[in-house]
């Protein structure tokens, strides 16, 4: 469970939505028909994002541990496995909308389950996560067994306060009260860098980071976005992101380059990072009036120090840095500096502010019109994958219209445009 809910935010769903985000582009093969936004529904990252990813892989291991600790009575394993199982339902709705949920996990039952609307979704990833505290605030004798990243509950709370604020402020087009729901969370949420569960992956035990897999694997096929290494020029980190090699290329992975972090076998995949909590902060205080000023060198304070920048370096660099104009030119910084924070670690929460932002400012490609996407506009979601279409067409078809439709350019429910 674990492991697969790591890899689903940095293996096939990280290229896609790191694509769109032009944190990364195509350099060659699959990865350069993504950057022109042929994404389609028979595609094998669509499929294996879908079935692997989540529904045969890590949604289906979250259920199970759900329904084996219930009868054991194994409350503290329980509420980690429903943190995971919010964490992997926030991936799949911010990335299709509608989704199986409550009739997903019946096996023979029945094949064919209904995809539960989005808002319904959000709903029950709150759920989830106050069951979660609840059940890891239970004084369990048996406790936490058997997870690879800490058996410290408290941690484990902080951390579900800490997605509950991410999936509030996920909100703020559909819900007027997101960003104070969001601050009343963080307020028992991650107090800095220390409380950070990161999953660690080893080459050893569950195959490596996906991303520096992938480089090594398919070598030349992916490289970093021109858009995010021209607005990194100036920036500290980006040392610490990617490597120009001679011949141009801009890589984020290089193993003989310890200091891209986000590149390594090793590297790490925060349940959620400190610095996320931070940006969310300072977005929720001046959507609510406050000063977003302080959480947000916070938050950018939080992401160089666990990159390693110098502290020389982190101070130069928040001594510039200002809120100042209306809410949507204050609302753009802070997006913007998040996007950069997010980089290697969560694109596809880059891609949630985009489309509930329209931040950062990036524009669509040339060339991206094609029959998924006729307006060639970014893409505002994924198509469900083939076997959906062909396996449970009712259910599929239900979902598509009431979406509106299913090609790439159709909005989600929390993330439509004005």
């Amino acid at each position: 469970m674990q492991t697969q809910t790591h890899r689903n935010p940095m293996a096939a769903l990280a290229r896609h939505a790191g694509i769109i985000m032009q944190q990364f582009e195509g350099s060659d093969a699959q990865q350069l028909q993504f950057t022109v936004y042929n994404i389609g529904e028979d595609g094998p990252g669509t499929n294996t994002i879908w079935q692997a990813g989540f529904y045969t892989g890590s949604l289906r291991d979250a259920n199970d541990i759900i329904e084996r600790a219930t009868e054991s009575e194994a409350l503290n394993n329980r509420g980690i496995a429903k943190i995971y199982m919010a964490m992997n339902l926030g991936m799949a709705t911010d990335t299709w909308g509608d989704i199986p949920y409550s009739e997903a996990f019946m096996g023979e039952e029945n094949p064919t389950p209904k995809y539960d609307k989005q808002q319904d979704i959000f709903n029950s990833i709150q759920s989830l996560l106050t069951e979660a505290i609840a059940d890891l605030s239970e004084d369990d004798l048996i406790g936490i067994q058997g997870n690879l990243i800490s058996s410290d509950n408290e941690l484990w709370i902080k951390s579900a306060h800490a997605l509950k604020a991410r999936y509030y402020m996920q909100l703020t087009k559909v819900d007027n009260d997101a960003a104070n729901l969001a601050l009343d969370e963080i307020y028992s949420a991650l107090l800095d860098n220390s409380d950070q569960l990161d999953f660690s992956f080893e080459d050893t035990q569950n195959g490596g980071h996906p991303l520096a897999l992938f480089q090594l694997g398919r070598p030349n096929t992916l490289e970093v976005g021109s858009y995010f290494a021209d607005l990194m020029e100036n920036d500290p980190r980006k040392d610490f992101l990617f490597e120009i090699t001679s011949g141009g290329d801009i890589r984020f992975s290089n193993l003989s380059n310890p200091s891209l972090i986000w590149g390594q076998l090793n590297s790490p995949s925060p349940v959620i990072t400190f610095a996320e909590i931070k940006f969310i902060e300072a977005e929720a205080l001046v959507r609510t009036g406050g000063d977003g000023l302080p959480a947000l060198k916070d938050a950018i304070r939080a992401n160089m120090e666990y990159l390693g920048v110098p502290s020389s370096d982190i101070s130069s660099y928040l001594a510039a840095l200002s809120l100042n104009g209306s809410l949507d030119d204050k609302i753009g910084v802070i997006i913007t500096e998040k996007y950069k924070a997010l980089f290697g670690n969560n694109p596809i929460e880059a891609w949630v502010d985009f489309r509930r932002t329209g931040y950062p400012g990036i524009t669509p490609v040339p060339n991206g019109s094609n029959g998924n996407d006729p307006s060639g506009i970014i893409p505002r979601r994924l198509l469900y994958p083939q076997s959906e279409r062909l396996g449970n067409p009712d259910s599929f078809k239900e979902a598509v219209d009431r979406q509106g439709g299913h090609l790439l350019a159709n909005d989600l429910w929390a993330f439509h445009r004005d």
